[in-house]
């Protein structure tokens, strides 16, 4: 929520014009052209993974989810423009990689590493994996041998990604995942735990629908961006605006705003005003 200027906001600006007015003068340059304020920074476009609850188009063209909202909080904070991509993971990684959008939110990966620059976290989420109903997991060696379903090319930890002991199975969405597990096509399926409360609830199911989830780490969303980027004015000023999005657990706060049926927005959504 916007602050009200105190008088000593105000006053700070008003002696900051009159001596660099009167530096202006001393130099012989006219006022108008030395205190014209700095153009706003050029738009950025920002990749975003194309599925709930992280950003979708409705029918009537409106962007919405959880990223999105991230997107509006991380450019009211930051004073820069956010042209949104709504894109499947893997294609937003390689526009990423060839410089094609200079902005991707995503888990941070080694993939990404390899060819971005990690501007910012922006959460932490809690990385799981469930089996079936009645299925208890007690760590990651109980997934030797087994079939787990995972959306396509992601890495969600890093131990879960160098495992050659399991069997990865690639899926399109979070919804075909659960659906796999439901007819024993899958033993098991590694999610964001926000993703699948999320899902869960869009189909109608309780977590009786899957086993107990099994923590096997937490890793941060990270917002990328290219090294031109990065090294921009407008790349440092979104750097300043993921560290106050991540304090103040935005995304957190989205993820319950949209799992858990509420009265009243959490404090962490204050940007909206």
């Amino acid at each position: 929520m916007n602050q009200i200027p105190t008088a000593t906001d105000s006053a700070n600006p008003q002696r900051r014009e009159l001596s660099l007015g009167l530096a202006a003068a001393l130099l012989g340059l006219p006022l108008a052209a030395r205190s014209a304020p700095p153009s706003p920074p050029a738009p950025l476009s920002l990749a975003l993974i194309e599925l709930m609850p992280w950003a979708s188009t409705t029918a009537d063209g409106v962007q919405s989810g959880i990223l999105v909202d991230t997107a509006d909080a991380l450019s009211v904070l930051s004073g820069v423009e956010l042209q949104l991509r709504l894109l499947p993971y893997p294609r937003g990684a390689l526009l990423l990689q060839h410089r094609q959008v200079d902005l991707m939110v995503a888990l941070q990966a080694d993939q990404l590493d390899r060819v971005a620059i990690r501007l910012a976290p922006l959460s932490l989420e809690d990385i799981i994996v469930v089996g079936r109903p009645g299925t208890v997991l007690r760590a990651m060696a109980d997934l030797k041998g087994k079939v787990v379903g995972r959306l396509r090319n992601a890495e969600y930890a890093a131990e879960f990604a160098a495992s050659t002991d399991i069997i990865k199975y690639d899926t399109n969405s979070y919804r075909q995942s659960v659906q796999m597990l439901q007819v024993g096509r899958l033993d098991a399926v590694i999610f964001i735990r926000s993703a699948l409360l999320f899902t869960l609830k869009s189909m109608q199911l309780t977590m009786a629908a899957v086993g107990q989830p099994l923590l096997i780490g937490r890793t941060p969303l990270t917002l990328y961006a290219t090294a031109a980027c990065a090294a921009s004015r407008a790349g440092e000023a979104l750097r300043d605006a993921g560290k106050t999005v991540y304090k103040r657990q935005t995304v957190k706060a989205l993820a319950e705003l949209l799992n858990i049926e509420s009265s009243e927005p959490p404090a962490a959504l204050s940007w909206r005003g």
